[in-house]
Parts: structure tokens; C-alpha cells; sequence
């Protein structure tokens, strides 16, 4: 007996009435169903492929942002490497100033007995002497605490971590801890004058370095007051304690 090469397709209506039959040939079915399943496939890989796309486009997007990010930080890194560099030489500068004068002092206090004349702030700006006056303010914020005879200081509030600079150039003399008003700067700005900077966060110089005007010294931190974060500021001149508003040329 010969196998049939078609296949009968018949289709009865529910209801009754005439029934239809199609005689299909096995080559043509075959055919079809392989044509399906390789429709189904290509479709199934144009998702993938779509899906794969919008991926590398997100991908590709996130390195551009990223890339710009690494230029800009880049650019500033440079500008804060010059900025080091010129620090850098104007704090060389300033040492070597400083330490020929210390060593004329030095000379002149050998040669004679007589004590060296003590010079005011108010004839060193007459001078024309301004860089080694504390005439800057060191931090951007409210004075809530006025100088007093029981506190010869001022409190500046301001946020946490705001740039603490030198109110005048000088040398550091002391960088680091003190139980009353937790990490401190004190700045020696030669001839019994000096200031000091309290409550602070974060130091960035040390002891014996010399620091310009200006010079970030430090973050600002947290007070032992209860006035939130902030800065003790003091001004010593002459073996006393001064209003720092007195010598404030620029707030």
C-alpha cells in the first residue's frame, strides 16, 4: 500500500451543513511550519537585538557624561596644580623674607643689649606693611559673639567645612588640639602679634610652616558653645587680647 503524499483537511460546521475537505500536500505543510519557526526565531532575535541596542546607547551615553565629568576634573586639577605651584613659590618667598629678618634680629640682638622696638599694626599699615596685618576676615558668616573682657574673641557661625583662611601672613605656631576649643591654629605674625583660630574641623597646615595671606589654614568644624558650627576668632597684640573688628580692612 502506497503512503498517501497528502493530508485531507476537513472542516464540519458545528450546526451542520456542508462539509469542506482540503487535501494538503506534506511538503507544503512541512514547509510552512519550518517557515514559522524561523519567523518566530528572527522575530525573537529582532527583540534581543532591539532590547541589546537601547543598552549600548545607555552605555555609550553614560561613558560620554562620564568622560565629560573626567575632563572637567581634570581641568580643575590642573588649575589647583598651579595654584600649589604659585603658593608654593610665594611661601618659599616669604620664608626667605622672614628668615632674613629673623636673622638680622638675631644679629642685631648679639651685637647691642637693647631690646628690639616693638611695632604697632597701625604703623605697619603706615608703613605700607599690610600683608603681615590681620586686617582679612577669616571666614564668610554672622558674628553672633562680640568681643568681651571675659571672652576676648568673636564667634563667626558658618556651615561645617568652610574655608578658614589667614587674616595675615605670618608663621605658624601652633597646629593642633585643645580641650577648650578643640583644634586650633595660632599665627605668628611677628612682633607680639598673633591670631588665633578655633572649633576647627579639619587642619591643612602644620607647626613652623609659613603661610600667606589668604592661605586656607583649615575647615571649619562643630563648637563647644551651643551655637552650632563656627569659628573662634582671637587677635593678641602686645600681651593682650584685641577686637578683631578693629583691624578688619575686608570682610
Amino acid at each position: 500500500m502506497l503512503k498517501s503524499n497528502r493530508i485531507t483537511l476537513l472542516v464540519i460546521p458545528e450546526e451542520g451543513g456542508k462539509t469542506f475537505e482540503f487535501k494538503i500536500p506534506r511538503l507544503l505543510l512541512w514547509f510552512t511550519g519550518l517557515l514559522g519557526i524561523a519567523l518566530c526565531g528572527l522575530l525573537v532575535q529582532g527583540f534581543r537585538s532591539y532590547f541589546d541596542v537601547h543598552e549600548l546607547d545607555q552605555l555609550v551615553d553614560r561613558l560620554e557624561r562620564d568622560k565629560a565629568l573626567l575632563k572637567e576634573e581634570v581641568g580643575q586639577i590642573e588649575q589647583l596644580e598651579a595654584m600649589l605651584l604659585r603658593l608654593k613659590r610665594s611661601n618659599d618667598q616669604l620664608r626667605t623674607i622672614l628668615g632674613e629678618s629673623q636673622e638680622l634680629d638675631a644679629g642685631t640682638s648679639q651685637r647691642t643689649d637693647e631690646e628690639v622696638p616693638y611695632i604697632s599694626s597701625t604703623q605697619r599699615l603706615r608703613w605700607g606693611q599690610v600683608q603681615t596685618v590681620p586686617t582679612l576676615w577669616p571666614l564668610r558668616g554672622q558674628v553672633l559673639r562680640r568681643f568681651n573682657n571675659e571672652m576676648p574673641s568673636v564667634f563667626i557661625a558658618a556651615a561645617a567645612g568652610g574655608l578658614v583662611r589667614a587674616s595675615g601672613a605670618g608663621r605658624v605656631a601652633r597646629a593642633g588640639y585643645d580641650e577648650h576649643r578643640g583644634f586650633v591654629v595660632v599665627l605668628d605674625h611677628g612682633n607680639d602679634l598673633a591670631t588665633q583660630y578655633g572649633y576647627l574641623g579639619h587642619l591643612l597646615v602644620e607647626e613652623g610652616d609659613y603661610v600667606l595671606k589668604g592661605q586656607t589654614l583649615a575647615l571649619s568644624g562643630e563648637s563647644r558653645e551651643a551655637r552650632g558650627p563656627g569659628l573662634h576668632y582671637a587677635v593678641r597684640e602686645d600681651g593682650a587680647f584685641r577686637d578683631p573688628l578693629l583691624y578688619t580692612l575686608w570682610m
